[in-house]
């Protein structure tokens, strides 16, 4: 056994070709000591097997899908973000707006009175009318279509915005309505004033 051993260290092999006869055979080893140590070398020096050129691409494609996905999902969230902040915004406004409609606006309806006594009427009986008719809003609307500090009806469509202005509207009253007919094109008067 001895024998054998040595026989590998030194690189042969030993075959038997009888029982009594042994036969050193060389093996395909390095013939030096130094060729060996080259050969360990080598092994342990290697650089791992790089990767086939197609599973390199795979790996790539693969962090790139996952560096999208990250930043569809970062734009999806800065989406919401702002559509969510574009929402109270609106909210915002509505409720600003809400609150400045709801507003109940007061006017004076005293303050027509210079305008109202410039013609020859009753003037208190007047002021009553525009009182009750449009509570001094000169640009009061009402659902039977009728416009202004007197309500004319129908004065949109006839007269255009000038409806509005206050000095044609009490004018108008005056000889459009007053005029001919008295009280009764008012009939927020009726009862008290025909």
């Amino acid at each position: 056994m001895l024998n054998r051993l040595s026989a590998i260290i030194a690189g042969v092999s030993i075959a038997a070709t009888t029982a009594t006869q042994v036969i050193a055979q060389p093996v395909n080893a390095p013939k030096t000591e130094k060729e060996t140590v080259q050969n360990i070398q080598a092994v342990i020096e290697s650089p791992e097997p790089k990767q086939p050129n197609d599973d390199l691409a795979r790996a790539e494609t693969a962090q790139i899908l996952k560096e999208i996905a990250v930043q569809k999902q970062q734009e999806e969230e800065r989406k919401k973000q702002t559509e969510l902040e574009a929402a109270n915004a609106a909210k915002t406004a509505v409720l600003t707006a809400g609150q400045v409609t709801t507003q109940v606006v007061s006017y004076n309806v005293e303050q027509w009175r210079p305008l109202v006594a410039k013609y020859p009427w009753p003037v208190d009986q007047a002021m009553l009318v525009l009182s009750r008719e449009s509570h001094g809003n000169p640009n009061a609307v009402s659902k039977t279509d009728d416009y202004g500090l007197f309500q004319i009806h129908h004065g949109l469509e006839d007269y255009g915005q000038k409806i509005f202005d206050p000095e044609f509207n009490v004018w108008l009253a005056y000889n459009q309505y007053y005029k001919p007919r008295g009280w009764r094109p008012w009939y927020s008067v009726q009862g008290i004033l025909w």
